[in-house]
């Protein structure tokens, strides 16, 4: 078969969040790359100009575990880098507040893109790649593409069509399953997955989508245990209350590293470190 690449687009940050270029329809914009949702998202203000129809739908929940209102909206023609990629299952919300100032115009589930190619995130490289490829044949070309990094296959969780994987755990705790969350800024674990491991007192580190409020602590530097590899955390933080999954691998471990992920649960995700 061979690898064959179908489309490929450069990435850039916007506060952290990787980011590429696309189109819907005649408009232009930015989207969020994140492993970390279940859905494609447009911002009802992008859906009201290109007149999409929508249907009201249930209360979304963000990072921070708030709710904020959300509308089904029709299947969606989006252009990446050339290529028509038919988006089903898209939500919209209203714009987060940095997304008007930044140009994005929504956000990218990206191991839902295509049902049979794989999403190559390169955070090593900046760039976006959607490949045909045989699981045989993908480790090889990735590893041709970054060859100072190692591979390691990781197991997804059916439970979950976010991008969460079995076979990671904070050194000296049990092994959790973990979202390998590209639209999260930092890596954080709940404290029942963490029991017992010192942090700070509790502090606000950022917002959700919604605007509300994420708290927790900062617990310093750690270590992970991923499929027999240590992977390195600066600062570890520590959440009182966390939605499952229980941890979560945030950009500031993710960039500078290659994701690959599909569509198929059954298929393991691909990170080189």
């Amino acid at each position: 078969m061979g690898v064959r690449i179908l489309t490929h687009v450069p990435i850039t940050y916007g506060e952290q969040a990787p980011v590429v270029p696309g189109a819907v329809g005649s408009i232009e914009t930015l989207f969020v790359l994140d492993t970390g949702s279940d859905v494609h998202i447009l911002t009802k203000e992008l859906v009201d100009r290109l007149g999409l129809a929508v249907e009201p739908g249930e209360e979304g929940v963000d990072h921070s575990g708030a709710t904020m209102p959300s509308w089904s909206v029709e299947d969606v023609l989006l252009t990446l880098g050339g290529l028509d990629v038919a988006l089903d299952d898209v939500v919209s919300i209203p714009a987060p507040e940095p997304f008007p100032r930044l140009g994005i115009g929504g956000i990218l589930s990206p191991q839902h893109l295509h049902p049979t190619a794989v999403t190559v995130i390169d955070l090593l490289h900046d760039e976006l790649v959607l490949v045909e490829a045989d699981a045989e044949e993908l480790v090889p070309w990735l590893e041709a593409r970054s060859p100072g990094l190692s591979s390691l296959s990781l197991e997804r969780d059916p439970s979950f069509t976010s991008v969460a994987v079995r076979g990671i755990a904070v050194r000296a705790f049990a092994e959790r399953t973990t979202l390998l969350n590209s639209g999260g800024k930092r890596t954080e674990f709940s404290r029942a997955a963490v029991p017992g491991l010192a942090g700070g007192e509790e502090e606000r580190l950022g917002a959700g989508v919604s605007g509300a409020d994420i708290r927790g602590s900062i617990a310093g530097a750690q270590v992970l245990d991923v499929a027999g590899r240590e992977v390195h955390v600066a600062e570890l933080t520590v959440r009182e209350v966390m939605h499952d999954p229980q941890g979560m691998i945030g950009i500031d471990v993710l960039r500078g590293t290659v994701l690959a992920v599909a569509a198929d649960l059954a298929r393991p995700v691909v990170w080189r470190v």
